[in-house]
Parts: C-alpha cells; structure tokens; sequence
C-alpha cells in the first residue's frame, strides 16, 4: 500500500462527522411528531415543489417559512451586475427563509428546486409565534443556524483547491439516494453554476475512477459506496 493510501485509510479510519446535518434532520422529525398540533395552532402545511420551482425570489419579501422534508434545493445570489453565485445545494432538514423573517428583512437569495421536494411550509407570522411558544422547536433552530455557521466553516477550509468538484460529488450522493438520476447533464451545469464542458470534464474524471458510468447526454449509474468513500477522502485530505 502506498504512504498516500495508507494516509487516507488513517483518516478515513479516525475521521468525524464534522457536517453537523443531524441537527437539522432533527427539526423535520419533531414536526413529523407533532405535525396534528402544529397544523391547528400555526397552520403548518406540506406542500411539493416541482424541478426547477422557485421557492423565494431574492429581494423579494417572504410570506412564509419552509423546511425541506425531502429532495433537494439550490440556493443563489444574484449580485447588481447580473452574475450568479451558486452558495450551496441542501437537503432534508434545512430551514428556507427562516432568517429573513426573523430579521424582517427582503429575501437575500433565490431559492429554487434542484429535484422534486416535499416541504413544512409555516406562514411567517405563525413561525414566529412558534418560536416564542415552543421551547423545544426554538432550539432545533437554533441549532439548526448553529449547525450551517459550523458547516460553512468546516467546507470552507477543505474546498480551496475544487469546490466545484466537491459540489458535484454531493450533489450526485444525493441524487442517487434520492433515485434522481434522469438529471440531463446541461440542468446539472446549470444548476452548479458551470459550463457543460467543465461538468464533461470532472464527469470523465469520475468514470475513469469508476464512481459513475455515463449514459450518452446523462448519468446513467453511480457506484454510491465509492462515490462515498471519494467524499470522504477529499474531505480529509484537501486542506
């Protein structure tokens, strides 16, 4: 075994969970609990969002709260020249608009739906009533913020070198545990924020270490337990 296998067998051996996602799965499990109560008292709701469906508008002043039950959502940034930043791809548990109107303050990204998504929807006025009435559920949000500042710092020293890739290889985790491998690979560009030639690239990168097997225009199967194990090597490894 070479000293870089052997480096990257130790840590993946004593790593930790530093993403800190628990926390947030926490909050869609205590409204999954108490969803009865909290649908007569706060008029919380489930609703689905479709592909591609805009959940807030940045700029745009909220009417309520939302919190990804299942699926997964883009979040970006448009800046006042017109340029697009991608900040980050989420999952089950994150919380969408929840800061906004704490602060009172007009949406500051725009939030849109990578795939199909089940969310708790919480008018804005019941959410804060929420959190001033429920102790148990002001704190799964507290932790939940607590969990994203957390995140955001652990990814931010590990992403210097390819954040890009790092993006698309949880993006592809997801998708296929979600079963969302229909992606076309120009909605998969466009949802990273890149060209489809730099998504070709890292593409054959990956089905030269045998992660995934591309299907003519898509993906057409992902090796999850590699694909897994490449997450976890780069996030060990990349300083």
């Amino acid at each position: 075994m070479s000293f870089q296998a052997r480096k990257e067998l130790s840590y993946l051996c004593g790593m930790q969970d530093y993403l800190f996602s628990d926390y947030r799965a926490r909050l869609v499990t205590y409204i999954a609990n108490h969803q009865e109560q909290l649908q007569q008292q706060y008029m919380l709701q489930l609703a689905e969002a479709g592909q591609q469906h805009v959940l807030l508008h940045q700029d745009a002043r909220t009417q309520q709260v939302y919190l990804v039950a299942s699926g997964l959502v883009k979040v970006t940034r448009t800046t006042s020249s017109g340029q697009a930043f991608t900040l980050g791809v989420f999952d089950r548990g994150q919380p969408l608009g929840e800061l906004e109107v704490m602060m009172g303050i007009p949406n500051f990204c725009t939030v849109q739906a990578l795939t199909h998504c089940t969310l708790y929807c919480i008018p804005a006025k019941a959410f804060l009533q929420m959190l001033a009435q429920e102790p148990a559920f002001n704190i799964l949000m507290h932790q939940a913020t607590a969990s994203m500042l957390l995140n955001t710092t652990h990814k931010a020293s590990i992403l210097g070198t390819n954040r890009l890739l790092y993006t698309l290889l949880i993006v592809l985790r997801e998708l296929s545990m979600l079963n969302e491998l229909k992606l076309s690979k120009s909605l998969l560009a466009e949802f990273l924020g890149t060209s489809v030639r730099n998504l070709n690239r890292l593409l054959a990168q990956l089905e030269a270490e045998k992660i995934l097997q591309l299907r003519n225009a898509s993906i057409g199967q992902i090796n999850l337990p590699l694909l897994i194990k490449r997450i976890q090597i780069y996030e060990t490894t990349i300083h």
